[in-house]
């Protein structure tokens, strides 16, 4: 039976040496009497395992806590949350974007993807308020929303990159997309699986020309010359389609005119609506069968993006400047690694057991520390409480 791993255990693996020798690089608290960088950090992370809906407030009420005092290792003064969210706004996100990528890199065996293909799924997901509150970002609503798009590179566990977009042009997933796929980390063996948002004849002949591998949908209505028959497969079904043609074509540009580079096609129907599907691909060394299994893998990021944003407040931006969105991506992404870990090494069914676990066992370990303050004498819980101002 594989062996599991503590909330605790976890926790350690954040060395204590390393955060304040990236503190001293990073230079995060130059300046700051209150609020260090790794304070900042456990504040942030211990927020967003008490509640799904965090703000500037219930960070207040935390960091005033008993339990924070326990989590901090230091008695804390009364913070404002107007002093949190300055703080947050003008932190340096590069602490924390270097401590995720020490955790991800160590757990690099733990969130390798179980797919015998090497994928790289990309999408995106949009964060929305009021025009008003939200400085910079994209106009949508009729000018009275604007929205932030994150978009993710994300190998069927977890993100292998992601990129901020606030920019109006970047709307559109045909820009969006196109330029994180470009600017992805990983190796170019990867097979890059995207959906219809992305149909630009150009982008999927630059992807060839590059030798981006990639496996995405076809809009049903999509024009093409057919240059010739890769494989017959009419007739032969997968769990949830049947397959009808799989072919070499031209893909026609918007004046319907063939573009001189091939491309593998393969058309099928859903089993259980007779919908058309289209599936574009580079790739020649797969069988049918194989294309439209990796793309249904893309269905994985979704889930991945609902656990962001319902278990871990992703839908809500307690900062609305650039400098604090960061901040808060990569703290969210590094208290998504420790879950996902979590969940993977004590086998658990899914992202939320696996926060709700780790958060009771949180809690146990900050009890069994007041405790041990007070051996086991309850009147000492009250001299240790007001111990500090």
């Amino acid at each position: 039976m594989r062996k599991g791993i503590s909330c605790a255990e976890l926790l350690a693996m954040i060395p204590k040496d390393l955060v304040a020798r990236l503190e001293e690089e990073t230079k995060v608290n130059r300046q700051v009497k209150k609020m260090s960088g790794e304070i900042v950090l456990k504040l942030i992370l211990f927020s967003l395992l008490e509640r799904s809906q965090v703000s500037l407030r219930l960070m207040e009420e935390i960091y005033a806590s008993e339990k924070f005092k326990i989590v901090s290792g230091k008695g804390n003064r009364m913070v404002k949350h107007n002093t949190i969210a300055e703080r947050i706004n003008h932190i340096n996100p590069l602490f924390f974007e270097k401590i995720f990528d020490y955790l991800f890199s160590k757990f690099q065996p733990v969130i390798k993807s179980k797919s015998k293909f090497d994928l790289e799924i990309f999408d995106s997901t949009l964060v929305e308020l009021s025009a008003k509150l939200l400085e910079e970002g994209m106009n949508c609503g009729g000018g009275r929303k604007k929205q932030i798009k994150f978009t993710f590179g994300f190998n069927g566990m977890f993100p292998t990159g992601v990129k901020i977009f606030r920019e109006q042009t970047e709307v559109s997933e045909e820009v969006a997309l196109r330029k994180a796929i470009l600017a992805r980390k990983s190796g170019q063996k990867s097979i890059v699986v995207f959906d219809r948002g992305l149909q630009r004849r150009k982008t999927f002949c630059d992807f060839a020309t590059q030798n981006i591998s990639f496996v995405a949908r076809l809009k049903a209505k999509a024009s093409y010359r057919e240059v010739n028959v890769f494989k017959k497969v009419a007739g032969r079904k997968t769990k949830t389609l049947r397959l009808e043609k799989d072919l070499i074509v031209n893909l026609k540009d918007e004046q319907a005119k063939p573009i001189d580079q091939d491309f593998r096609l393969i058309a099928a129907r859903s089993l259980e609506t007779d919908e058309p599907i289209l599936f574009l691909t580079n790739l020649t060394d797969l069988t049918a069968g194989q294309i439209t299994d990796i793309y249904k893998r893309r269905w994985e990021i979704e889930v991945f993006f609902k656990f962001l944003k319902q278990e871990l407040n992703f839908s809500h931006l307690v900062s609305r400047r650039e400098n604090g969105i960061q901040v808060m991506l990569w703290v969210t992404l590094i208290l998504a690694l420790l879950l996902v870990v979590f969940k993977e090494k004590n086998q658990l069914a899914g992202y939320k057991i696996a926060k709700l676990r780790f958060s009771l066992e949180l809690e146990a370990e900050i009890m069994k520390e007041i405790v041990l303050l007070c051996d086991g004498d309850v009147s000492k819980f009250f001299r240790v409480k007001n111990h500090y101002p």
